[in-house]
């Protein structure tokens, strides 16, 4: 239904685990804000998951864009030299209408 597909990992009992996630709609944007002791990253994501999906997310997943073949083996930072990797903050759950969907919101 959505054109784009991401790769989560969560942390489950201690073991990091990859679930790839297709048909979902990603929306990203990167900006800065200027505070009193200098800029501050204000990265935002908005992920829309169709029910269809059959995948929950939950907060403090870790979510980057596309499928990475890539296993944490030891701390979820190796994560970042693979690309911009979001942290999942809120989750919305809108199960009502044509379009029964999860709204999560990152940065």
């Amino acid at each position: 239904m959505f054109p784009h597909t991401i790769t989560v990992y969560r942390n489950e009992n201690g073991i990091w685990k990859r679930y790839y996630v297709y048909g979902v709609l990603w929306q990203d944007s990167e900006a800065f804000n200027t505070i009193k002791s200098g800029l501050k990253d204000a990265n935002s994501l908005r992920l829309f998951i169709p029910h269809s999906c059959n995948f929950e997310p939950l907060k403090k997943d870790l979510v980057l864009k596309g499928m990475i073949d890539y296993q944490i083996k030891t701390k979820p930072s190796e994560l970042y030299q693979l690309g911009d990797v979001r942290t999942i903050t809120t989750v919305d759950t809108f199960d009502f209408g044509g379009l029964r969907h999860y709204e999560a919101g990152g940065r």
